[in-house]
């Protein structure tokens, strides 16, 4: 029996019909932002707007090759029959490359079908449309199996098409909205990780660092740091994270036959995205095992100069999209600023240490000289020449101070410092360091106590540079607390550990310097002037380092015009049995 011809009331409820589908079909897909939501709303919306039982949307690239293909209207297990994306040849081809509908009354009878996936579910009619704008193909959309119909009309191809158009925009308005938050992302990425960079001073330390915030950024299993050793032309591994070295030779690349040699060669960055079509091409070996199937080489310069690559490595073959090789440029950039900035460290470092070793032999000389001098002046020597020799004992003594603090902190920074740790009680230390230190105090009229609500406490501690940790407290809250004032010392404890503060009348320490009091040489600005206040302003650098080495914590509390509140918390120390 022939399909009834509609009558004009039929054709207008139909239109309206489909008017309200395709409008509410806009609305779901522009509303939209997130890419992979919006990809599938037009899969699912396409199927209503054509009435059809199955559709899929394919989205190219910048190649035109299809790099998503969503479906809609199949089960989970039928999807994952279809397996690789389509290759985009017979019909999908002619939607992508010649940007023409297309509709078939039964696409199994159609030579054209060797586009499609060989385990792609049963299909009969086809109505197929290009996704474009402005006259550029962003992929394709195709519908199968008309519902009620035995093909797609051109009522069917009408109405796609207008929904074709604005699912074009959809999709390049989250393109943007997806480019935009991924640039987000990366930017915030990037710069926590070169924050985390600029934490280190010590290279190797470092080239760890750079290779774990290489995997973090980029998402990847394994990478690793290699610096160019000119002297015998290879590279050299510096660190790597998810690498597996099963000999020596796993930690040198060759200059020859090495992604990195291209890299050094061609100065530029290289990506692989199947190294198994390369020939004799060194990688090495994954923690699985296995070598990996894609890698992108970065360089790292200094000074300009390229002396060292970035690996990253995959465990399967993949593309790395521009933003990811842009991403990994921009962090290679900043990680080679961060090696320049350890590497002058480490050069100054050495010539300080070199400075105060070389320095220590005259200044002992002096030191010796000058007592000799003041312990033999006749009772008749002038006045003047009495107060110089003073003032040469005095100061020798100051800069051998100065000295021993720029040995001590390159020592600790280095990890050249070991405890010598015992069972000692809190307070038993506390007492000793502020009876030491009490005639300072009494010179300028300042008052320092020691209270403390606990019984003894025992801590596990190394007692002579626990007594340093003291006493440079100690020391830094009677340089900055003004003649007549007050410093306490209290101790407070808990199950798990004890917190020593050190509390001072003083002028207090502004909220954006408090940060900064712990880094070598700092003063703060408010004594700039004040020529009686002197330091180093390595005490409080080397008091954290003992209490980081203690594995406790410091910090300070501070208001400003109120006084300063060092604190110190230490672990309590288990019972003896």
């Amino acid at each position: 029996m022939d399909n009834p011809v509609p009558t004009p009331e039929m054709r207008v409820d139909n239109i309206i019909t489909r008017l309200q589908t395709t409008a509410n079909a806009f609305v779901a897909i522009t509303k939209e932002l997130d890419l992979d939501m919006v990809l599938q709303l037009i899969a699912d919306s396409a199927k209503q707007v054509a009435n059809s039982r199955y559709a899929a949307l394919g989205i190219v690239d910048e190649q035109g090759v299809i790099s998503f293909f969503i479906t809609s209207g199949i089960s989970k297990e039928e999807r994952e029959l279809i397996g690789a994306l389509p290759r985009g040849h017979g019909l999908l081809g002619l939607l992508i490359k010649e940007g023409q509908p297309v509709r078939v009354r039964d696409i199994s009878k159609d030579p054209r079908r060797c586009g499609f996936p060989p385990n792609h579910p049963p299909m009969t009619s086809l109505l197929g449309m290009p996704v474009s704008i402005e006259g550029k193909i962003v992929g394709d959309l195709y519908l199968t199996d008309k519902i009620g119909k035995s093909e797609f009309d051109d009522e069917d191809e009408w109405w796609l098409n207008l929904f074709a158009r604005q699912a074009a925009n959809a999709i390049i308005n989250a393109n943007l909205y997806n480019k935009a938050r991924q640039a987000q992302k990366n930017a915030q990425a990037l710069a926590e990780v070169v924050g985390s960079l600029n934490q280190f001073t010590e290279p190797h330390a470092l080239f760890d660092q750079i290779s774990k915030a290489t995997c973090q950024i980029l998402g990847l299993p394994a990478a690793a740091v290699f610096m160019l050793d000119e002297q015998v032309a290879r590279f050299s591994l510096q660190a790597g994270i998810g690498l597996k070295q099963n000999s020596d030779d796993d930690t040198f690349l060759p200059l020859k036959g090495s992604v990195a040699g291209e890299v050094l060669e061609q100065a530029r960055t290289k990506v692989v995205s199947n190294l198994t079509q390369l020939d004799e091409i060194y990688v090495p070996y994954l923690a699985s095992g296995k070598l990996p199937d894609s890698l992108i080489v970065v360089p790292i310069r200094e000074y300009g100069k390229i002396n060292g690559v970035i690996e990253a490595y995959s465990q399967v073959a993949r593309q790395f999209t521009p933003d990811e090789i842009a991403l990994l440029e921009a962090f290679a950039v900043k990680a080679s600023l961060a090696l320049e900035k350890a590497n002058l460290f480490h050069q100054k470092e050495e010539f300080l240490s070199m400075t105060a070793h070389d320095l220590r032999a005259p200044l002992s000389a002096i030191k010796m000289s000058s007592g000799l001098l003041a312990a033999n002046l006749p009772e008749d020597f002038p006045p003047l020449l009495s107060q110089l020799v003073e003032n040469i004992t005095r100061n020798s003594e100051r800069l051998d101070n100065l000295m021993e603090d720029l040995l001590d902190l390159n020592r600790l920074e280095n990890g050249r410092v070991h405890l010598n740790l015992e069972r000692c009680e809190a307070g038993e230390l506390i007492n000793a360091a502020v009876n030491s230190l009490n005639p300072l105090f009494e010179e300028k009229s300042q008052l320092l106590t020691y209270t403390t609500n606990s019984h003894k406490c025992w801590i596990v501690v190394d007692r002579k540079r626990m007594d340093q940790i003291l006493v440079n407290l100690l020391s830094n809250a009677h340089k900055y607390t003004p003649t007549g004032g007050k410093v306490t010392v209290a101790l407070d404890t808990s199950e798990s550990s004890v917190v020593i503060k050190v509390s001072d009348n003083g002028p207090g320490i502004p909220p954006k310097e408090q940060n900064l009091i712990f880094d070598r040489y700092y003063r703060r600005p408010v004594h700039e002037q004040e020529s009686k206040i002197s330091g180093t302003g390595l005490g409080l650098p080397i008091t954290r380092n003992l209490v980081n080495l203690h594995e406790g914590k410091i910090w300070v509390e501070s208001t400003p015009g109120s006084g300063t509140t060092f604190f110190v918390q230490l672990s309590i120390a288990p019972f003896e049995t």
